[in-house]
C-alpha cells in the first residue's frame, strides 16, 4: 500500500531546500520538453529561472506559499501559489510530482492549494499550462478548471485556465 501524502508549507516548515530542488526538477523537465536538452544544473537556466530555483522564498513569499508533498518524509511533489496584485486571484505555478509518485500527488497538492486560496479569501485560482501536457490539463479539468483568456504571454502554446474558489 502506498503511504499517504502529507502536504506542508515549505518555508513555514523549514524545508525551503526541498522546494528549491522540486522547482529545479520541474524546470529541468520543462526545458527537456521544450528544447530537448536537460539542464545539468541551475546555472544552465535563464537568470529569472535561476533566481526562482535558488531563492524560492523570495518568489513565493507571503502572502504566497510553496506547498511540498511528502511520503515517508521524502519530498515527492510541489506547487507554488502567488497572489496576483490588484486582483482577487492567486496564480498556480510549477505543479510537479516526481516520476514514480504520480497518480494522486498532484491532486493532493491542488486540493491543499484550493483550501489555502479559500482561507486566504481569494475568489479565483488561475494558471497557465503547456497545451501538450494532456494529463495535467485533464487533471485541472477534473478539478473544475475551465479555459479562460490568457493572463500572461509565452513563446509556446499555453492554455490559460481558472477555477472559482468554492467553500466545501
Amino acid at each position: 500500500m502506498t503511504p499517504p501524502v502529507r502536504v506542508l508549507d515549505a518555508f513555514a516548515a523549514g524545508r525551503g531546500a526541498d522546494a528549491a530542488t522540486l522547482i529545479f526538477e520541474y524546470m529541468a523537465a520543462t526545458q527537456a520538453e521544450i528544447r530537448g536538452t536537460v539542464p545539468a544544473s541551475v546555472d544552465d537556466l535563464s537568470a529569472a529561472l535561476r533566481e526562482e530555483c535558488r531563492n524560492p522564498e523570495t518568489v513565493y513569499h507571503a502572502p504566497g506559499v510553496f506547498l511540498v508533498a511528502y511520503r515517508d518524509d521524502a519530498p515527492v511533489g510541489g506547487v507554488g501559489l502567488k497572489p496576483l496584485p490588484g486582483t482577487d486571484a492567486v496564480e498556480v505555478k510549477r505543479l510537479y510530482a516526481r516520476p514514480g509518485h504520480r497518480g494522486g500527488v498532484g491532486r493532493a497538492l491542488m486540493e491543499h492549494a484550493h483550501r489555502w486560496a479559500e482561507l486566504g479569501g481569494y475568489a479565483r485560482l488561475v494558471l497557465d499550462v503547456m497545451a501538450q501536457r494532456r494529463q495535467v490539463v485533464d487533471l485541472y479539468r477534473r478539478l473544475g478548471y475551465t479555459e479562460t483568456e490568457a493572463h500572461s504571454r509565452y513563446p509556446i502554446p499555453m492554455l490559460s485556465m481558472e477555477r472559482l474558489v468554492t467553500s466545501a
